[in-house]
C-alpha cells in the first residue's frame, strides 16, 4: 500500500501549459482600452437603432479586473518556484510574448543566467522546462496523480 499517490508527470505538464498559456491573453485584457472606437453617423440626432445598448465600458473593466487576478496568480505561482533559473524560464516562454522558438528562448535564458550556464545545451533546456513546469504545477493547483 502506497501513502502517497505517483503523480502523473505527463498530464500535470499540460494542466500547467494551458493555464501559463492563458497569461498574455489576460494581460492584454489589462491594456485594452475602456471606451470602444466610436463612429459618427448623420441623422436627425436621434438614436440610429432602438436595439439596447450593450454596456462595453461595464464589460471591458470586468475583464481587464479579472486579467489582473489571473496575471498576479501566474506571477505568484513564477516567483515562488524553487529556482531562479526556472522562474526566469517560465517568464520567458509565458509571460514576454516571444514566438515559438526555442532557440531563441535559449539564448535569452543564457543571456539572463550566469556565465557558467554559457554552453547550456538544448537537452538541458528541455529538462529545465519539464522541471520548471512541474514545479509551477504544485503551486497553481493543477498537479494530477495516477489512481
Amino acid at each position: 500500500m502506497e501513502l502517497l499517490s505517483k503523480l502523473d508527470e505527463e498530464a500535470t505538464k499540460e494542466n500547467a501549459k494551458e493555464k501559463l498559456s492563458k497569461y498574455r491573453k489576460y494581460k492584454s485584457y489589462i491594456n485594452a482600452p475602456i471606451n470602444p472606437k466610436i463612429t459618427a453617423s448623420f441623422g436627425d440626432g436621434g438614436s440610429s437603432s432602438t436595439a439596447p445598448i450593450p454596456k462595453y465600458a461595464e464589460q471591458r473593466m470586468i475583464k481587464a479586473e479579472e486579467g489582473r487576478a489571473y496575471c498576479a496568480w501566474i506571477d505568484w505561482a513564477i516567483n515562488s518556484c524553487r529556482k531562479h533559473k526556472y522562474r526566469e524560464l517560465l517568464k520567458i516562454v509565458y509571460c514576454e510574448g516571444y514566438e515559438e522558438d526555442h532557440g531563441y528562448y535559449l539564448d535569452t535564458l543564457v543571456q539572463r543566467l550566469p556565465n557558467k550556464y554559457y554552453g547550456m545545451s538544448s537537452s538541458t533546456y528541455f529538462g529545465w522546462l519539464d522541471s520548471a513546469l512541474l514545479d509551477v504545477a504544485e503551486r497553481l493547483g493543477c498537479q494530477e496523480f495516477i489512481k
